[in-house]
């Protein structure tokens, strides 16, 4: 896949992410619904039920971690997880630098103060799509270091 294509294809994922936003999901779940499929081998829609708790900063407290960082580190634990007792080094170090990275983008992980500092002031339905996409833009970076082609 050529360079363009590959831009096209991680901004058309990150917009798609910001409209299942505004279409009604939950941070967590539109960053897990736009890049689940496309990266997890055995992806099964299900997993879409694991980021619904992580809405508004965990139950929607706004107290807690961004859902939009909470859904790329369930895609990374996808993609990299174990599901026996094994090495995790590899998910460990690349959920850091997610973290890492969200947070030099956006300023924070915090739910609240992202809502404060980085939303459009305007609220309701889709307003964290700012947020959605970059950390989409974000997550894509992340995997395509670790070897994940789109």
């Amino acid at each position: 896949m050529g360079s363009d294509s590959v831009v096209d294809t991680r901004r058309s994922l990150a917009t798609q992410a910001a409209d299942y936003l505004r279409a009604g999901y939950h941070c967590s779940e539109a960053v897990v619904l736009a890049i689940g499929p496309v990266v997890v081998p055995d992806w099964h829609p299900a997993c879409i039920r694991l980021s619904t708790g992580f809405a508004g900063g965990v139950g929607g407290t706004r107290n807690e971690l961004c859902g939009a960082l909470a859904g790329g580190v369930m895609v990374i634990g996808a993609v990299f997880g174990r599901s026996e007792l094994q090495d995790d080094a590899l998910a460990q170090q690349l959920t850091a630098e997610f973290r890492q990275r969200f947070r030099e983008s956006l300023g924070e992980s915090q739910c609240r103060w992202l809502r404060e500092n980085v939303v459009a002031p305007e609220g309701g339905l889709g307003s964290c799509a700012v947020v959605v996409e970059r950390a989409t833009l974000i997550l894509l970076d992340v995997l395509a270091e670790a070897g994940v082609s789109l």
